[in-house]
């Protein structure tokens, strides 16, 4: 891409998260529902722009459904991610080309969420959330095929929201008699408005990506064979931009809508003292691309 000339992604091997398989596998066995972590380091013209990291929802068989146990292991992968230096994006995606997530994995609801435990699992799927949400970097949820459920809240966790045109999305837990979580109802009347958060509500009704898009659940769409692409070239722009900067505007426009971030206005301060401040203004008056390092 003419944007990103001597561009190269190196992709680094998987990252070791504690907790993320949910069971073992060995032989002949079918793989475990598990959250995975990979990281690539982003550089342009011989200059590193830091690492984008991903967060990969993957449950065989299941079109990644999320189980409690998977719930359970996103923190300790969003810790393994947030230590590594210079990380400037995560993405969020489903494994293989079927789905994003199918929601919660309604198999172990009679199990775990029915009566008084339902209230532990809300705690376990809530702390799973505010981890993805609490990134510090810009989160982009990378969305292919059908988007339900806990799936969705865990896009609507994300910053960004990027489909593909076979996606899909329901928030259905009309249909099972359940609540939608308050905090995940939050973040959908903040993108969508309350009228049509409402009649997704109302309705368990599916809609198509182009809908999405249209209501704001989504910012882009693309062709399904270009959705990766597109997502690493997002990642990619961002990385290459300050990230103080970056920092501050996440930070202030969660002040506004959702989290109430106290530590809005010290992000913003940062910046007027930061090298990068110092850095970008040089390099527009030489007329050169700037070189950001985050501090």
């Amino acid at each position: 891409m003419a944007e990103f000339t001597q561009e190269t992604v190196t992709a680094e091997p998987r990252l070791d998260v504690p907790g993320a398989h949910t069971g073992a596998s060995s032989g002949r066995l079918p793989p475990v529902a598990r959250i995975d972590t990979t990281l690539q380091t982003i550089e342009s013209s011989g200059v590193v722009h830091g690492s984008v990291g991903t967060v990969i929802i993957d449950n065989p068989g299941r079109r990644n459904a999320m189980n409690a146990a998977m719930y359970g292991s996103i923190p300790d992968a969003v810790a393994t991610l947030t230590a590594q230096p210079d990380l400037r994006c995560v993405i969020l995606r489903g494994a293989g080309g079927e789905a994003f997530s199918a929601g919660s994995d309604i198999t172990e609801f009679a199990e775990r969420r029915m009566g008084v435990r339902g209230h532990e699992y809300d705690k376990v799927e809530h702390r799973a959330w505010e981890a993805i949400a609490g990134i510090e970097v810009p989160v982009i949820a990378s969305i292919h095929g059908p988007c339900r459920g806990g799936g969705v809240a865990m896009a609507l966790h994300a910053d960004l929201r990027v489909a593909a045109r076979d996606a899909s999305f329901s928030v259905p837990p009309a249909s099972l008699g359940l609540a939608y979580p308050q905090e995940a109802t939050q973040h959908l009347v903040t993108l969508v408005g309350s009228a049509v958060a409402k009649q997704l509500l109302y309705t368990a009704r599916v809609i198509d990506a182009a809908e999405a898009l249209r209501v704001g659940l989504v910012q882009e769409l693309h062709d399904s064979d270009q959705l990766d692409e597109q997502t690493n070239r997002l990642a990619r722009r961002i990385a290459r931009l300050s990230p103080l900067s970056i920092r501050a505007a996440k930070q202030t426009i969660d002040s506004i809508t959702t989290t109430g971030r106290a530590d809005a206005a010290e992000a913003v301060d940062a910046c007027y003292r930061s090298n990068d401040f110092a850095e970008g203004v040089s390099a527009f008056m030489k007329k050169r691309r700037p070189h950001f390092h985050g501090h």
